[in-house]
């Protein structure tokens, strides 16, 4: 009898610590969806264009046919007549997560961009797709993080009724311009303490204010 009563008294103990533990992690999760109920979406914009490349030759500072060199010009043309024109670059996004941080908590400073599927546009074009290979953080409180993605785009794919002239000035304006000559088509995904958080509906991110 007695050894019945001490197992009795152990299995309400056991129920007594389930039940405390059950109570604490429901008011964290309660405390972590207040804290949630408010959260702004990280916003996007396009920052600017960098490293950018024709068939292999860089083209930064360069604005228009004269500043090339004979062999630049040679080397161009002939990547032109071979049939692919690729140009390359990074195109740097600029992430910002609007929420202020919370004294004493890390809900609103743990948002990251888990996913990030994006479609590029250059002159209303659409051209191709990505996505980002890793998480990136972005810290509350209005800091900006830069998201480099990193671009190949064959010109003689995506605008083939243009002419060698026409693609070299386009590639040229894209190096000069930067992100303006650019949108970028995303729907991304958040990673919050509590779960993931997708975009309701596809973002359009230019480079003259911020998208969420």
């Amino acid at each position: 009898m007695t050894s019945l009563k001490r197992t009795g008294l152990f299995g309400a103990f056991v129920a007594l610590l389930l039940g405390a533990a059950v109570l604490s992690s429901t008011l964290s999760s309660c405390a972590a969806l207040n804290a949630l109920a408010g959260v702004s979406r990280i916003q996007f914009k396009l920052n600017d264009v960098a490293s950018v490349r024709l068939a292999g030759i860089d083209i930064a500072n360069k604005h228009s046919v004269s500043d090339f060199s004979i062999m630049d010009g040679v080397n161009l043309l002939g990547a032109f007549s071979s049939g692919k024109f690729p140009l390359t670059f990074t195109l740097n996004v600029a992430a910002k997560n609007p929420n202020q941080p919370t004294q004493g908590s890390t809900v609103l400073s743990s948002l990251q961009v888990s996913e990030f599927p994006w479609r590029l546009l250059i002159d209303n074009h659409e051209t191709i797709s990505g996505g980002i290979g890793a998480p990136v953080g972005v810290p509350a409180g209005g800091t900006t993080v830069i998201m480099p993605l990193q671009v190949t785009v064959d010109l003689k794919q995506f605008f083939a009724d243009k002419g060698y002239n026409d693609m070299l000035n386009l590639a040229l304006a894209i190096s000069g311009q930067g992100a303006s000559r650019i949108q970028l088509k995303a729907q991304p995904t958040m990673s919050t303490p509590i779960g993931s958080i997708k975009y309701p509906n596809e973002l359009t991110i230019v480079n003259t204010q911020f998208s969420s």
